[in-house]
């Protein structure tokens, strides 16, 4: 209690124990009334010292816990590096010829944008029109032989049922007319191959795609089967990409997954594909998992052939998290981060770095997006301190 406050009692004591004072009321009023003021001053001081000694003791604590601030690792999808890749045509052909002759004329030139079906030459085959022409008539002949040989048949069929002839000269009647069947059936088949040759003539687009190479002219003799290809095709919208992944990025390539294309004569822009592929086999010599991926080129803006730059965005569900690279803490068991609960006291958790990325960590086990990880922790925080967040509305 304040000496204020004592002072008052004693003075209500000696009022108690002296003689009663003469005078009219008004006066031993106005003397209470003093008596009460001052009491009433005493109590607001004292408040005010006790209120001033708490704030102390508040700041003095404040000023003891450490300020720190925080963050929330960020929910991410694991990013791989840039690789070099290469673009090839979805579907790449060379067109032969499937008949001999001379090549009469050629309706498309290199760059071209042909059909499915569309005339892409004509060949000139004398050669084939002259043994088709053989091959028909031969077959007349050959059914003229069947058709009197039929005749033979019947007629000895009858008389050998009626005990005419002997077997002899049935049996070979028989065998007549069906090495003559045989032989029409035969001269047929080769007319049929070689109506089919006649069909080669036209040369044909297989589908739908772009002349890249025309390698025969007007008046080149053109023989089947020497290997010389007539024509280049290829269908260009997809496109496929072919990527080299690292053996360390293997496990976490899968299909679906998103990727970047950048072209150094596309400056600023990307090109979004889709891995569609992989080769599930590590190269024993580059020690890399063959990755494809498949980019529209509706505008065929894109060469097959081209190199290009890639970024993989591969999937993940297993809660990969991203915090700053100032974040971590460096200790003889390992990597850790410090992380302050609801109460302000700092635990330090073990984490496991799936990706360095430069200034911030990819992070696949021990931390949460719900965590309150410390940046730029002292190299003094330890478990169980207590410290002060300073951007506690900050995410």
């Amino acid at each position: 209690m304040s000496q204020n406050s004592l002072g008052v009692l004693d003075e209500l004591q000696r009022q108690k124990s002296a003689p009663p004072i003469s005078g009219k009321p008004t006066a031993r009023w106005s003397f209470v009334a003093g008596i009460l003021i001052v009491f009433a001053i005493a109590l607001v001081g004292f408040a005010w010292r006790s209120s001033r000694i708490r704030s102390a003791h508040r700041s003095t604590l404040a000023d003891s816990e450490m300020a720190v601030s925080v963050v929330h690792p960020q929910k991410t999808s694991i990013t791989i590096p840039v690789l070099p890749g290469q673009t090839k045509a979805y579907t790449d052909a060379p067109i032969f010829a499937q008949t001999s002759g001379y090549l009469k004329k050629w309706y498309f030139d290199i760059g071209a944008r042909v059909k499915a079906g569309d005339v892409l030459a004509e060949i000139d085959t004398p050669e084939v029109d002259q043994e088709l022409a053989q091959a028909q008539a031969q077959l007349k002949v050959a059914q003229a032989a069947l058709d009197l040989a039929e005749v033979t048949f019947r007629r000895n069929q009858n008389l050998f049922q009626r005990n005419v002839i002997a077997s002899e000269d049935y049996d070979t009647a028989v065998d007549t007319y069906r090495e003559n069947q045989a032989i029409v059936m035969a001269d047929q088949a080769n007319i049929n191959r070689l109506e089919a040759l006649e069909a080669f003539k036209i040369v044909r687009a297989p589908f739908t795609g772009i002349l890249t190479a025309r390698d025969s002219d007007i008046g080149a003799y053109i023989a089947a089967g020497s290997g010389s290809q007539l024509f280049r095709m290829q269908r260009t919208s997809p496109l496929r990409v072919y990527v080299p992944v690292p053996q360390i990025y293997a496990n976490i390539i899968k299909v679906g997954a998103e990727g970047d294309l950048t072209l150094d004569e596309f400056p600023g822009r990307k090109f979004v594909g889709h891995i569609t592929n992989t080769a599930q086999a590590i190269d024993l010599t580059s020690r890399t998992l063959l990755t494809e991926l498949q980019v529209p080129n509706n505008t065929g803006e894109l060469f097959p052939g081209a190199y290009v730059l890639v970024t993989l965005h591969a999937s993940d569900s297993s809660g990969v998290v991203t915090i700053p690279f100032n974040a971590l803490l460096f200790r003889a068991e390992g990597p850790a981060v410090a992380v302050v609960d609801a109460a302000g006291k700092v635990h330090l958790r073990k984490i496991t770095i799936n990706l360095n990325l430069g200034d911030t960590l990819q992070v696949s086990h021990g931390l949460s997006a719900e965590d309150q990880v410390i940046v730029n922790p002292s190299d003094s925080i330890a478990d169980n301190m207590t410290v002060r967040i300073v951007n506690q509305n900050q995410t």
